[in-house]
């Protein structure tokens, strides 16, 4: 089961993200959040209304920009809060998704939330130290991909220009660490605490080779950022390549 949160704030476009569905699946339940209805119904725009049709609403409604959209989704469920709430429109969104996943197996995408601010961007990275997070976040051109203890993600199609950054998720300074093949500064190289791993790149060998960079956690949660084209269906738990 493939869930899909929309939030608001910056987005990737929605032609940005064709091979990240395809790799990943096209949703099978989705939620919009708040402003995250208008970045919704632009990927209906693109995709067509059968692939991204929200079937719960939920927030405040205090940024959505066309309310007009609550009409036009109107078979939709919809979960209208009070503007003044302990949890912000993004948990209240996590929470609905986390109720519909059964498994490891349960996909959790989040896009949007790239806004500029750094308050917000904080809130949505200390979801992923929580029990009620998304496996994949969607902010700008970059994805932030969960890894738990023992799970693994693998990312194809990398340039020598594109960044592959890991940090450690928050509470976690010291913790866990990373093991890796295909990058140019590998699991030796990572550091032991704070940030293993900023501006790293897939090493010249993989490249040419056009072999893929895997990247694996083990003992703590990380967050791998890499461009959106590179994240592949290779991904979940104990997944790593022998």
């Amino acid at each position: 089961m493939h869930i899909v949160l929309f939030i608001g704030g910056e987005s990737p476009a929605p032609d940005e993200t064709e091979s990240y569905f395809s790799r990943m699946g096209p949703p099978s339940f989705t939620v919009a959040a708040d402003s995250g209805l208008d970045t919704l119904d632009g990927f209906a725009g693109f995709f067509g209304a059968d692939s991204f049709r929200p079937d719960v609403i939920i927030g405040d409604m205090d940024s959505l920009e066309d309310r007009s959209l609550l009409d036009r989704y109107g078979d939709a469920r919809k979960l209208i809060s009070p503007a003044d709430k302990d949890l912000s429109d993004t948990e209240l969104g996590l929470l609905e998704c986390a109720s519909r996943r059964k498994s490891d197996a349960d996909l959790i995408t989040l896009i949007g939330g790239n806004g500029g601010r750094a308050d917000h961007f904080i809130g949505i990275y200390e979801t992923f130290s929580t029990d009620v997070h998304a496996n994949v976040w969607l902010c700008g051109k970059q994805a932030a991909i969960w890894l738990g203890d023992g799970w693994s993600v693998e990312l194809d199609g990398l340039s020598p220009s594109d960044c592959v950054s890991i940090a450690r998720t928050a509470g976690c300074y010291g913790c866990g660490s990373i093991e890796s093949e295909g990058l140019e500064w590998g699991s030796g190289a990572m550091r032991k605490s704070g940030m293993p791993s900023l501006s790293n790149r897939i090493s010249r060998k993989s490249f040419e080779e056009k072999s893929p960079v895997s990247v694996s956690a083990k003992g703590a949660s990380f967050l791998v950022f890499a461009p959106i084209s590179s994240v592949t269906a290779r991904y979940g738990r104990n997944r790593k390549k022998n």
